[in-house]
């Protein structure tokens, strides 16, 4: 829940971020480029619980893989947060053409076909939390798109406030999930495209179960339920870091075909969020080191399910 008030502790950890976040401002690009890739190497050698859950879901989805293997994946994983971390506390100082060049598309076609093919031209991408992914919608908002993002609100006010300041300077409309299917509809309604990370646990009473990596993963409901309800066409994007640290690769994959007859909305809902979070699967397979390892994405299990953490 957002919005709650904040003890002593909650108070001075959002001043500490909002410092942090004008020492990145004001460093060089290289420095606090290199600082932010610095701290997420100190964090995968540091360990701690995080760590821990990043190792229990490299275990489940890729169970071959040796203990040194989970080691680097994590160590580049968390390098790519840092620098992430660098690139949303600095939104707004690079120049859009400069933001532009930095963004390298593939699959555009994919958008245009969507858009041509959707009743109302509004187009939902259904995203995960790979490379960069608060830069993506500043670029792609530089880029011409009308975006709106679908976001899962901060439980403190300070930090959600902080959160809500850096990412207005991108330009892109922002939605807290669980308040945003008007805002949400309306936004497809009107041309928009409609940003909808799906990669995150949901509560029970909010979700459905899927596969995922073989073994069942709850998902948000309403997500699925808005793109049945507006018929706009559903397609994946995925950001990636390039070698270089600065540059990212965006992926426009083919739409998803969502199932709208042959069953009741229950059976309907739970086939679509599948067809849903399969290019989800399927992208983290091809770059396991973009994802963000850290959440507890098996965390609801069906009964009968032990839960891994």
């Amino acid at each position: 829940m957002a919005g709650l008030d904040s003890g002593p502790a909650e108070r001075l950890g959002v001043l500490g971020a909002r410092a942090l976040v004008s020492l990145l401002r004001s460093l060089p690009e290289r420095r606090a480029m290199a600082l932010g890739a610095r701290i997420g190497r100190s964090w995968a050698r540091l360990g701690g619980s995080r760590a821990e859950i990043a190792h229990t879901n490299m275990r489940i989805a890729f169970p071959e893989w040796s203990d040194a293997q989970r080691s680097v994946v994590l160590r580049r994983s968390l390098e790519g947060i840092g620098r992430g971390l660098v690139e949303f506390a600095r939104l707004g100082m690079l120049p859009e053409e400069v933001l532009r060049e930095r963004f390298l598309i593939s699959g555009w076609e994919h958008y245009e076909r969507a858009k041509k093919e959707s009743p109302t031209g509004g187009v939902a991408v259904v995203t995960a939390h790979f490379g960069s992914w608060e830069l993506l919608a500043h670029a792609m908002t530089a880029r011409g798109l009308p975006l709106a993002v679908v976001h899962r609100p901060r439980r403190l006010a300070g930090f959600e406030r902080l959160v809500n300041e850096l990412r207005q300077v991108g330009g892109a409309e922002g939605y807290s999930r669980g308040r945003a299917a008007r805002d949400a509809v309306r936004a497809l309604r009107d041309g928009k495209v409609l940003a909808m990370p799906f990669d995150q646990n949901s509560p029970r009473r909010h979700g459905v179960f899927v596969p995922f990596f073989g073994r069942p993963a709850c998902a948000r409901a309403a997500p699925v339920r808005l793109a049945m309800r507006t018929r706009a066409p559903v397609l994946p994007v995925f950001v990636h870091r390039l070698p270089d640290g600065i540059h990212h690769q965006v992926e426009f994959r083919p739409p998803i075909e969502l199932a709208l007859e042959g069953g009741d909305r229950g059976t309907l809902v739970r086939e679509n969020a599948r067809r849903m979070t399969a290019p989800i699967e399927a992208e983290i397979r091809r770059a396991p080191e973009q994802w963000l390892w850290i959440h507890k994405r098996w965390r609801t299990q069906p009964e009968g399910w032990t839960r891994p953490y």
